[in-house]
C-alpha cells in the first residue's frame, strides 16, 4: 500500500517550469517523472508521508500550513537520494522559517513518518542508473531551472480512498 501524504502543489507557472525539466530528461530517453503514469504525479513538495496520517494531522495542516499560502521555496541545486546502483535526482528546496515551522509542527504530530528528518526537495527523476547521471546532469544545465517556485495549495493523498484533495490553498 502507497503512504499517505500530505503535499503542496505549485502554482501554474512553477508546476511549468518543473514539467520542462521532466519533458526534457523524457525527450533526452533518461528516466523522468514524466515516465510516471499515476494519478498522484504531478510536480509537489511532500511535507509528510506515512503509512498512516491521523486526522488531526491533517487539520493541524490545513490550520498552520494552509494561511501561509501561497509561499515561495528557493531551489537550491541538484541532490542525490540512494545508495545502490539507482538514485533519484531532485532538486533541493529552502522554505521560508516560517513554512519549515510549520511543517515541523505537522510531523510532529504523524507516527509512523516514512522519514524521519524533512529534506525539502521536488522529484525530477526515479531510479536513475548510476550510470546516466552525468547525462541527467548535463540535460538538467540545459534546461531553464526555476529560481523559485510558488507553492499555492496544501493536498492530502489517501492511497486508501484512491484520492487527492485539496485541503487548503487555491
Amino acid at each position: 500500500m502507497p503512504d499517505f501524504a500530505l503535499e503542496l502543489s505549485f502554482a501554474p507557472e512553477s508546476t511549468a517550469a518543473v514539467v520542462a525539466q521532466w519533458e526534457a530528461l523524457k525527450a533526452a530517453g533518461l528516466p523522468s517523472q514524466a515516465d510516471h503514469r499515476s494519478m498522484t504525479n504531478a510536480p509537489h513538495l511532500t511535507l509528510v508521508a506515512a503509512t498512516r496520517v491521523p486526522e488531526s494531522a491533517v487539520t493541524t495542516a490545513r490550520e498552520v500550513v494552509g494561511p501561509l499560502l501561497p509561499t515561495r521555496i528557493a531551489t537550491r541545486g541538484l541532490v542525490l537520494f540512494g545508495q545502490g546502483a539507482r538514485v533519484t535526482v531532485a532538486h533541493l528546496v529552502e522554505p521560508d522559517a516560517a513554512l519549515a515551522a510549520a511543517v515541523a509542527r505537522v510531523r510532529t504530530s504523524v507516527p509512523d513518518l516514512r522519514h524521519p528528518v524533512w529534506t525539502p526537495h521536488v522529484t525530477l527523476a526515479r531510479r536513475v542508473p548510476r550510470t546516466v547521471l552525468a547525462e541527467v546532469i548535463d540535460v538538467l544545465h540545459a534546461t531553464e531551472a526555476a529560481d523559485e517556485l510558488t507553492c499555492d495549495r496544501l493536498r492530502w493523498w489517501d492511497p486508501e480512498q484512491g484520492t487527492i484533495e485539496d485541503v487548503a490553498g487555491a
